[in-house]
């Protein structure tokens, strides 16, 4: 089966439906801010409505310009969330109406797997805990890729 690309504008009005009647959608994630968990069209998330959201959990969202937004929970303030990709450092703030779903489940190269998951819940425990040591990270690893590229060529 072909994939197909539609606008997440359009999709969304697909998801919100399916979402109100309790239902649960996919959806193929594109952009690399949830690098290195999830890669842009490779892997999928599984979306359910919104609940009660937590410290950890990964949303989906729409910012004030329009933009959709898959990023994770590291602070849970008053009256709005902290957000911010895996792969970013920068920290947004999302209220409680912004939030349009809530992944329930991923695939990462064709293989599903519950948020339960062992490995799954450590990663999570690190990303969200060690958020003040991921610009480090994110520096080294950019930097050691760009020195394994040039490496590679000589």
């Amino acid at each position: 089966m072909e994939k197909q690309v539609i606008p997440m504008q359009s999709l969304m009005q697909l998801l919100q439906v399916q979402l109100q009647e309790g239902g649960r959608a996919n959806l193929t994630v594109t952009g690399y801010s949830m690098h290195p968990l999830l890669r842009n069209r490779r892997d999928s998330v599984v979306l359910v409505p919104p609940g009660k959201q937590k410290k950890g959990d990964i949303i989906l969202y729409r910012r004030e310009s329009g933009q959709f937004v898959l990023h994770r929970i590291i602070q849970q303030e008053q009256q709005h969330y902290i957000c911010s990709g895996d792969n970013q450092v920068m920290r947004e703030p999302v209220t409680r109406e912004q939030i349009l779903a809530v992944v329930d489940g991923f695939t990462r190269k064709g293989k599903s797997y519950s948020l339960d998951h062992p490995g799954y819940r450590v990663y999570t425990w690190m990303w969200v805990e060690l958020f003040a040591l991921r610009k480090y990270y994110l520096f080294i690893r950019r930097h050691l890729a760009r020195f394994m590229k040039h490496f590679r060529r000589t």
